[in-house]
């Protein structure tokens, strides 16, 4: 009998205990599951009105102490309508609970940096299927060109012309899997060894 009686103390307890734990965390079960709706109804409105207003990206950082919305578009596009557009489509609540930056990009580099990181890919996928372990491949975006640069390690019987012409028959034929606003994109390929 007395075990028994300790054992249904035991689990009374142990339920007690349940329940307050589950009492005094619900504000950040709240909070948590609150933060992600209010996330989610802010990137629907900007994911409706990203073709509109020129956006590149967004990010929705929830940390303390600065929430923040991280909003790039395009230079050439109106940052007073899209934030009249984010006031109108988003609830003061919700908004207030954010600070809001805005950054500003020409749209010509963003394509073309765009192009760069998809080149650099290829390029990357193409060496490792190759088994070349002894080359890198990297980018920058240059004036009046950007470089999309191999180097070879120069103990190497790699042929730095060899490897040239290779990768630039080969991203040649790969032109016409990408957007069609960046097939155009002009750059150069530069095969060094170091």
């Amino acid at each position: 009998m007395k075990k028994i009686k300790s054992v249904s103390i035991f689990i009374i307890t142990f339920v007690l205990l349940l329940l307050h734990d589950a009492y005094f965390n619900k504000d950040d079960v709240a909070t948590n599951h609150d933060s992600k709706a209010r996330d989610g109804r802010i990137a629907s409105v900007i994911d409706s009105g990203f073709d509109e207003y020129g956006l590149f990206s967004f990010e929705i950082s929830d940390t303390d102490p600065n929430p923040t919305i991280f909003i790039v578009m395009d230079e050439a596009k109106n940052e007073k309508k899209l934030q009249e557009y984010l006031e109108k489509k988003v609830s003061k609540a919700d908004l207030n609970h954010y600070n809001i930056e805005i950054s500003k990009r020409n749209l010509q580099e963003m394509q073309t940096e765009h192009a760069m990181a998809l080149f650099e890919g290829i390029a990357i996928d193409y060496i490792n299927e190759k088994n070349y372990n002894d080359v890198q491949v990297h980018y920058s975006i240059l004036k009046p060109k950007p470089v999309l640069r191999i180097t070879i390690n120069k103990i190497s019987k790699q042929s730095s012309k060899d490897l040239k012409t290779e990768l630039e028959d080969f991203l040649a034929t790969k032109v016409t899997e990408l957007p069609i606003p960046l097939r155009d994109i002009s750059y150069e390929i530069q095969v060094v060894k170091i």
